[in-house]
């Protein structure tokens, strides 16, 4: 679970805010105008808050599967369709395409305190420990601080007229460097802890 968070919060900071750039330096061109590119970073940071959420769901579903339960998560993820249909189809009039992003980002969410409110049954073994219990909170904040540091650098670049490219590598490569160097200044994961991960990902 930890590394999941380890992975998708500062996902989700950074594209957060630096949505507007990336989309101008991948798509500002010919037809698609800077007003396109506001709107696409518009749904691209809702998009972004549901980041953790896919993957909480991915580290979730296997407790009920591993008991041979499919038809619990199959319930919540119709509720969670029932959500992004009202959120997306209620509130299309005052936001416009911006709920369809909403809608998905809620019934995101949705999912997951479904699946986490549905593992109280399942005793100790679906508990976080005490590890999780450490980590996330310097996790978010490793991310709260490299999102920081990604708005004063996107800011400085916006002022120094950088081209968008290389800019958008400054901002990417320095975020990732900026992340990793407060996620192990502030032990959020050790490198053992990294390397421990990656070889059970194989």
């Amino acid at each position: 679970t930890e590394f999941g968070l380890f992975l998708t919060l500062p996902a989700a900071f950074a594209i957060a805010v630096i949505a507007q750039p990336m989309v101008a330096a991948l798509f500002e061109r010919g037809q698609f105008t800077a007003f396109d590119t506001a709107q696409t970073a518009k749904a691209l940071v809702v998009y972004a808050l549901g980041l953790p959420a896919f993957v909480l769901q991915k580290i979730l579903q296997p407790l009920y599967f591993a008991r041979e339960d499919t038809r619990t998560p199959f319930r919540f993820a119709l509720w969670s369709m029932v959500v992004n249909a009202a959120v997306a189809f209620g509130l299309m009039q005052p936001l416009g395409f911006i709920a369809a992003a909403l809608g998905t980002t809620v019934a995101a969410w949705v999912m997951v305190a479904q699946l986490w409110w549905g593992t109280r049954a399942m005793g100790q073994a679906a508990r976080a420990d005490a590890r999780l219990r450490r980590t996330a909170p310097r996790i978010v904040l490793a991310s709260a601080l490299m999102a920081m540091a990604l708005w004063l650098i996107r800011d400085w670049l916006a002022a120094s007229g950088m081209a968008r490219i290389p800019g958008l590598a400054i901002l990417v490569f320095g975020g990732a460097a900026i992340y990793f160097s407060l996620a192990f200044l502030t032990r959020a994961y050790r490198l053992g802890d990294l390397g421990t991960a990656v070889r059970r990902g194989r």
